[in-house]
């Protein structure tokens, strides 16, 4: 069943590089921008314990940024987009490196470590979106998935230099995006506790007094940076308690209930399909998961849980559980007792087909789409904007998705100045964006449009001299 895989693997991965490097080009998409845009403040202000964004400092953790800015000085700030790609792409590389040596330890051969590494890379919502996005997820997961490794190695072989490491990559998780990452560790610990074959060891003393100096760096980084950066913890707990707890309808609660784990599994596509097929291969028979199928779905299933009741969560946050499951899938191929494969299931059609779409998607799809819809037209609303302020100071006040990569773009053509930041109430001259043409008090103000996405500038005093505001249209008073 695996024997075409072998064969032809050069060039299955071949295909699905070429996915990810034409990926690397598009223009921005989403939020990326607010990542891009605080890596340029941070240089610019030269300030790095904590993130800067439209001059105010923290917020996020800085550990995306800190990697990103110095590819950024490496490939010039005018890429600065471009360097927070290659972060992530190494990240979701790493990622799928981490899952091979998991799956070759899990299952004794090499190739289940490089199916692994394959099939992980071949994921639908990695493949055609999640593994290159300019956000912090893919290097969030990154360091989850590592810690998961080594402490399923400090458990399994007993070992406290792997326990040390799984805390120390869960510190880095934490410094990446948020406090989750330790709620996901302890979610994997519970799960490993759960086993008596390692209860012994995770219950000795010895175990947990490396735990507390694995703990240690939080507590430093809480008591030194947290003083500096209170929004930094208080923004992390306000944003889950909001995600816990704010419900916008029944409906849609229980829509969501429904909808959410289909989403995953599509966007786990090939991999969900071997597993489904297997676990449901395996009831029909009457077998039982064996101790490294257990502890695989156990991890994903408790770390899932909590996203999929939550009333405001997102696929992008279970990232750290699709590797979970692409180890299970390579563990049903990998034994085919495990798995009856029809013919529409067999791997080395799918591997292709997802290269092909990939493919497709990466250097035909994106670009049509940027092209005629949304991307493209952000470098041209950039122009735009500076042309309609031209010397007179420029503000933003304008934080969709267009207004933050209209920002970023100019903010890296202008490297040498200072970024844009909000506007001051008393200023005299000068022009904002805005989202709408009363967000902020002014004398005029013009609707920039292109294609399918628009922005507006506000002026006040001489800005409005411009030609842009001289269709008499009146700003809020």
């Amino acid at each position: 069943m695996l024997a075409q895989i072998e064969r032809y693997y050069g060039w299955l991965l071949g295909m699905v590089l070429v996915c990810y490097g034409g990926a690397l080009f598009h223009a921005y998409v989403g939020e990326e921008a607010n990542y891009t845009i605080m890596s340029m403040e941070m240089w610019q202000r030269q300030i790095f314990r904590s993130v800067v964004s439209f001059g105010g400092v923290g917020g996020r953790p800085p550990l995306y940024n800190w990697l990103m800015i110095p590819v950024a000085c490496g490939v010039g700030w005018g890429q600065v987009l471009l360097a927070a790609r290659l972060v992530t792409l190494l990240a979701t590389l790493g990622t799928a490196g981490v899952l091979a040596l998991w799956a070759r330890r899990l299952w004794g051969r090499p190739m289940a470590g490089r199916l692994t590494f394959l099939l992980y890379l071949s994921s639908a919502d990695v493949l055609l979106y999640r593994g290159w996005l300019a956000y912090a997820d893919p290097l969030f997961s990154f360091w989850m998935v590592l810690s998961g490794y080594a402490l399923w190695r400090a458990v399994d072989g007993r070992h406290l230099g792997w326990l040390l490491g799984s805390l120390l990559a869960i510190f880095a998780s934490y410094l990446t995006k948020v406090i989750t990452a330790y709620v996901f560790y302890g979610g994997m610990v519970l799960v490993w506790l759960t086993q008596p074959n390692y209860r012994a060891f995770l219950c000795s003393r010895r175990t947990w007094g490396v735990m507390l100096l694995g703990l240690l760096p939080m507590g430093v980084w809480l008591a030194v940076v947290g003083r500096q950066d209170s929004i930094q913890v208080h923004w992390q707990m306000s944003d889950i308690v909001t995600k816990l707890l704010t419900v916008d309808s029944l409906s849609s609660y229980l829509g969501k209930l429904v909808t959410f784990p289909v989403t995953i599994l599509l966007g786990l596509l090939p991999a969900s399909l071997w597993v489904v097929a297997g676990m449901i291969g395996q009831w029909h028979r009457g077998e039982v998961l064996d101790l490294r199928m257990r502890g695989l779905l156990a991890m994903a299933g408790v770390n899932f849980f909590p996203y999929w009741i939550a009333p405001q969560s997102a696929p992008r946050y279970v990232l750290p559980e699709y590797g979970l499951v692409v180890l299970m899938a390579v563990g049903y191929l990998m034994e085919p007792a495990w798995l009856t494969v029809p013919r529409g299931l067999r791997p080395f059609p799918w591997l292709v087909g997802m290269g092909v779409v990939g493919g497709m998607v990466a250097l035909l799809g994106f670009p049509y789409y940027q092209h005629h819809v949304r991307g493209d037209n952000y470098a041209r609303m950039a122009d735009r904007v500076e042309s309609a302020a031209g010397a007179f100071p420029l503000y933003n006040d304008n934080f969709t998705s267009v207004g933050l990569s209209v920002v970023a773009l100019i903010d890296a053509r202008h490297m040498a100045r200072p970024a844009l930041v909000v506007p001051p109430r008393d200023f005299a001259d000068g022009v904002v964006m805005a989202a709408g043409p009363q967000d902020i008090q002014g004398e005029h103000w013009a609707r920039i449009e292109e294609e399918s996405e628009s922005l507006y500038v506000i002026c006040r005093g001489a800005a409005c001299a411009a030609p842009i505001f001289q269709g008499g249209r009146r700003a809020w008073p």
